[in-house]
């Protein structure tokens, strides 16, 4: 059986040859096989009202927290990377702005990463696209609102992103800043809700770390 070429799909192989033909030429073997940082990042979320709990109750989405991530470098242009935070204490409070509740949350966010050629010698940038989990732990309540127990949430997983920039400080070590997305929401239950209410907590991550090559 003979197949005959059409002008779209001559574009279509036109076009695919090149987006490979630049990464193919570059995709030569890393000088490093893996990356790990540590450092410390500033989230911002976006704290929408818990209509569904009454008190005029809301999220406390800003918060800070340490952070690490390892990375395997699959050629000098992709790499998998892992990125984590350390648990950081997020509260829930009322209009007037008193706490009536705090808990944990600890994001893990996997993600494939694209690095662009060095500029100057020392700058390479870099983006990727994921997936993130949050999970919520330690919930407590302040004294004097009994009627919210048992306070019950549960994190949630999503889509997630991230663009940053390396500097190198030398042959083997670096320092990173990082700006990351993540997409998620909470479910929260208390005392005084007769239904779950799933808040937005979608998450802007501000990060700077210093890593080493190896």
């Amino acid at each position: 059986m003979r197949i005959r070429s059409t002008p779209v799909l001559t574009r279509l192989a036109l076009a695919t040859a090149l987006v490979i033909a630049p990464l193919a030429a570059f995709a030569q073997s890393p000088s490093h096989t893996f990356e790990a940082t540590g450092g410390f990042a500033f989230l911002e979320g976006n704290g929408e009202p818990l209509l569904g709990l009454g008190q005029g109750l809301s999220h406390d989405n800003d918060d800070s927290a340490f952070t690490a991530s390892f990375a395997w470098n699959l050629n000098a242009a992709w790499a998998l990377e892992a990125w984590m935070t350390w648990p950081s204490q997020r509260n829930i409070r009322v209009d007037g702005g008193a706490d009536v509740a705090s808990y944990d949350v600890r994001p893990v966010m996997v993600s494939v990463q694209h690095r662009f050629p060095t500029m100057a010698q020392r700058y390479r940038p870099f983006v990727g696209i994921g997936w993130q989990w949050t999970r919520v732990s330690n919930e407590s309540l302040a004294p004097g609102y009994a009627e919210l127990a048992p306070l019950q949430m549960h994190g949630d997983d999503g889509i997630a992103a991230v663009a940053g920039l390396d500097v190198d400080l030398g042959k083997n070590w670096f320092v990173r800043g990082d700006i990351r997305y993540l997409d998620s929401s909470l479910t929260t239950a208390t005392g005084a809700s007769t239904i779950l209410e799933r808040n937005s907590a979608n998450t802007m991550a501000y990060g700077a770390s210093i890593g080493v090559r190896f």
